[in-house]
């Protein structure tokens, strides 16, 4: 008979150990490290591993945001169970690997102390959480890969709309440059926000510490349309490790939106990371005309789960 896996939670002094399980791992994105955990949690996290011959073979990331309950931080698109990369073992055998780490993960969580939490879009046996009494709902999001698809390629598959909106951008002297300006992404997401008769979730002060943690620790880019006036017409800040980027926000003057900087910013962000991540994760909606928007850049759809 199989032996029932252990799980204990992470101290302080094995984060270098478990930010490099997260280099490893096919769940670990960004999100993931304990910098960024510290940073948008302000220290208020856990994380339970499960540990096999003296390494880590899964984890389970627990923030605790906005209550004193599990809950996704702002910006922090997935974290949720993260495995090592499978070796040479049968999809039955991994599989049967998998539910045993994720059985001793889950018996160190009350699920009554769980709001909710995105699962990366590698992870496909959402069923042991079923099993406990946990809910879900299929969402998806949008991947450009470049490890399949030259730049080339990925022009051909946008639609036919959008391809004439980035031209027109170009028709109007619209052209993207890099910036360091964090005030400006701010700005420009707060005007969209605005546009949508909302409020932008995140104030300057938690995006510039978010900000500054990223540059101490990691990457990531700022993009900004502009015109030959040198008004700014959209903004696009994106993360990445060297697994996957997210085009995490973007935001633009509304009253320029009909001059195309908007798309343009986007369409550069994608081929920006051309030959510097194997995927760029542009985002999805549940709102019906900003998902269209989205998806008229010919990313592939893919699921995810999100757990409650």
């Amino acid at each position: 008979m199989t032996k029932a896996a252990e799980a204990h939670f992470l101290t302080s002094k094995d984060y270098d150990r478990w930010n490099r399980f997260v280099d490893d791992s096919p769940q670990g994105d960004v999100f993931c490290y304990t910098w960024w955990l510290e940073t948008v949690t302000q220290g208020d996290f856990k994380i339970v591993i499960v540990e096999e011959n003296h390494g880590i073979v899964a984890g389970l990331i627990l923030p605790f945001y906005g209550t004193n309950r599990i809950n996704e931080a702002y910006l922090t698109r997935t974290t949720g169970v993260l495995y090592n990369k499978p070796g040479n073992e049968t999809p039955r055998r991994r599989l049967s690997m998998e539910r045993r780490w994720i059985d001793a993960l889950l018996d160190q969580v009350d699920i009554n102390h769980v709001v909710q939490m995105c699962l990366h879009h590698n992870f496909t046996d959402w069923l042991p959480f079923r099993w406990r009494g946990y809910r879900q709902t299929t969402r998806y999001t949008y991947l450009i890969d470049y490890q399949n698809h030259d730049i080339t390629d990925i022009w051909s598959r946008i639609s036919k709309s959008t391809k004439e909106t980035i031209r027109k951008a170009v028709r109007n002297d619209i052209h993207v440059e890099e910036t360091d300006d964090i005030n400006l992404v701010y700005t420009y997401s707060c005007l969209t926000f605005d546009r949508q008769d909302k409020k932008f979730p995140y104030s300057l002060t938690d995006l510039k510490r978010l900000d500054d943690a990223i540059q101490k620790n990691g990457k990531r880019v700022i993009l900004k349309s502009v015109d030959a006036r040198q008004n700014i017409h959209a903004v696009c800040y994106a993360a990445y490790n060297e697994k996957s980027a997210y085009a995490l926000l973007s935001g633009g003057d509304p009253r320029l939106r009909s001059q195309g900087g908007h798309t343009l910013v986007l369409w550069n962000a994608i081929e920006y990371f051309n030959n510097k991540v194997p995927i760029l994760n542009i985002g999805g909606s549940d709102i019906e005309p900003i998902e269209r928007h989205i998806r008229r850049f010919g990313g592939e759809q893919t699921q995810y789960f999100h757990i409650y």
